[in-house]
């Protein structure tokens, strides 16, 4: 199936497949992201997420995963572009590539002085070239705040974090942020003028589908309100436990809060056997519904919207790719 809308994803977790195991390839359909699911998804561009858990060692992890990144427009030519440089993105046969970091855990290590995590980040940022985005949590919390399933806020190691990134131009996600860092997050970047762009990478809405790791509403009227991003996120317990139909329903509700320049793809694709715990936390009987299970599903999605909810080509193109790479132009 083709479509004539490039796609842009905002989240995926290929280099963290990858670095589990120097044989592993991005061509395997495993990881749900591989090269031939993205191209036939219609992918001009992927955020690659630099994913850590919040563990001794976590930065040596992150280390590796900027290791496969750096190595894949080499070692892949044609098949994988460093997008750290571009400004536009054709349509071609090669995919082009821009990292984030997904948990500050993977920067800082929880027992390390704060200066020393800083100076690493400043040495990954001038290697890397850009980082997109960076979440400050994961699950639960760590030294910067709270994550999904905390309810703690913002602390001053966190504060030191944000004003950083406000200096280097790096937006912060807030798809893994407890609503209270999330407010935190938004009171300390007003009361202190940062300029810090916003977005949730991955993250659907609660008053579809009621999971703390979706977006209540008045979080989504201010990432709309601030011009930020919201990545449609197309794990199954994020959608809805039994009903595939769910999607179109976080899409319509999406539209209904003003989000027509806000929503985007962050389909949250990652091999799901590497990460047996975090299904059986979900008790979910599959992570994905099967017509959303890779990187090939987005041409299928827009076609469904086009259909279900009757949606036109200015609003497709808008999701599938507009809305984020005017993000991307206004976060330079």
């Amino acid at each position: 199936m083709t479509h004539p809308f490039p796609v842009v994803d905002l989240h995926c977790d290929l280099l963290e497949y990858l670095a589990r195991a120097n044989e592993r390839t991005p061509y395997e359909e495993k990881s749900r992201c591989a090269y031939p699911q993205l191209k036939n998804g219609g992918v001009i561009l992927q955020i690659t997420a630099i994913f850590t858990e919040t563990k001794p060692g976590s930065t040596r992890l992150a280390q590796a995963q900027i290791e496969r990144l750096l190595k894949l427009p080499l070692e892949h030519p044609g098949h994988f572009l460093d997008g750290t440089q571009s400004e536009t993105f054709a349509k071609n046969n090669g995919i082009y590539l821009i990292p984030s970091i997904e948990n500050a855990s993977g920067v800082i290590e929880e027992n390390e002085p704060i200066a020393q995590g800083l100076q690493r980040l400043s040495a990954w940022h001038k290697a890397l070239k850009r980082i997109l985005y960076i979440s400050l949590t994961w699950n639960g919390k760590n030294r910067f705040g709270g994550g999904t399933g905390s309810d703690q806020g913002l602390t001053d190691d966190g504060k030191m974090l944000l004003d950083w990134m406000s200096a280097h131009h790096i937006a912060v996600d807030l798809s893994h942020a407890s609503d209270a860092l999330a407010e935190e997050i938004l009171n300390h970047s007003e009361q202190n003028g940062l300029n810090l762009k916003i977005l949730a990478s991955h993250s659907n809405f609660r008053a579809i589908c009621p999971h703390p790791r979706n977006l209540p509403d008045w979080l989504a009227q201010e990432i709309i309100r601030r011009q930020g991003l919201i990545g449609l996120n197309l794990f199954a317990p994020f959608v809805h436990k039994t009903d595939p139909e769910a999607l179109f329903a976080h899409i319509e509700y999406a539209l209904s809060l003003g989000a027509q320049d806000t929503l985007s793809f962050g389909a949250d694709f990652f091999d799901t056997e590497d990460f047996s715990a975090l299904l059986a936390k979900h008790q979910c009987k599959a992570p994905y519904f099967p017509d959303y299970a890779d990187a090939s599903c987005y041409p299928l999605i827009l076609e469904r919207c086009a259909q279900r909810l009757s949606l036109g080509a200015e609003v497709l193109q808008k999701i599938s790719s507009e809305n984020a790479l005017k993000f991307l132009t206004r976060s330079i």
